[in-house]
C-alpha cells in the first residue's frame, strides 16, 4: 500500500509537470488527463488549436441576403479584421464579416456556401485577409475548441 501511494504521487506529479509551465497560450487552460502522458488545452473563445495559438477557424464564404444570415450586427469598424470581429462576437458560435467593415455574430449558420474567391474584399484592419464582399460573408468559427495533445 505504501508503494502504491508513492507511485500514485509520482504519476500525479508527472502529469502535473506536463502543464508546468502552462503550454496553452492566449489564456488557455491546461487540463491533465488520467494518463500522465496526455493533457489538453481548453482555449478561450477567440483561439483554438493544440496549444490555443490559432485565432479561431475560417469556415468559408457564404451568400448573405438583405435579411442577413446572422442575427446580431455590431457597429461598423474601419479597423475590421477577422480577429477583431471574432473578439467582438465573444460568446457567439460564429462571427462573420460582410463588405469589409461590417461585423455580424450568430449561433446558427444556415446559408449557401460559395467559392472563397467570391469573398474578395480586403479587411481594413488586416490586408492579408478577406472580409466578405457584395452579398457575401466571410464566416469564422468563433468558439475555442478542446483538443487533445500527447
Amino acid at each position: 500500500m505504501f508503494v502504491y501511494v508513492i507511485i500514485s504521487l509520482f504519476i500525479v506529479a508527472f502529469a502535473a509537470a506536463n502543464c508546468v509551465p502552462n503550454p496553452c497560450q492566449n489564456k488557455g487552460l491546461c487540463i491533465v488527463q488520467p494518463d500522465p502522458a496526455y493533457f489538453f488545452c481548453r482555449c478561450t473563445a477567440e483561439w483554438e488549436g493544440r496549444l490555443c495559438t490559432t485565432p479561431f477557424r475560417y469556415i468559408g464564404c457564404y451568400t448573405d441576403h438583405p435579411a442577413r444570415i446572422m442575427a446580431v450586427r455590431l457597429p461598423n469598424s474601419n479597423s475590421n479584421s477577422p480577429l477583431e470581429c471574432a473578439a467582438r462576437c465573444h460568446g457567439y458560435l460564429y462571427s462573420g464579416i460582410h463588405f469589409g467593415i461590417e461585423c455580424f455574430c450568430g449561433d446558427l449558420l444556415k446559408a449557401e456556401k460559395k467559392p472563397d474567391s467570391e469573398c474578395n474584399l480586403g479587411c481594413p484592419g488586416d490586408n492579408s485577409k478577406k472580409c466578405g464582399g457584395t452579398y457575401r460573408m466571410s464566416v469564422y468559427s468563433n468558439m475555442g475548441t478542446i483538443l487533445y495533445f500527447g
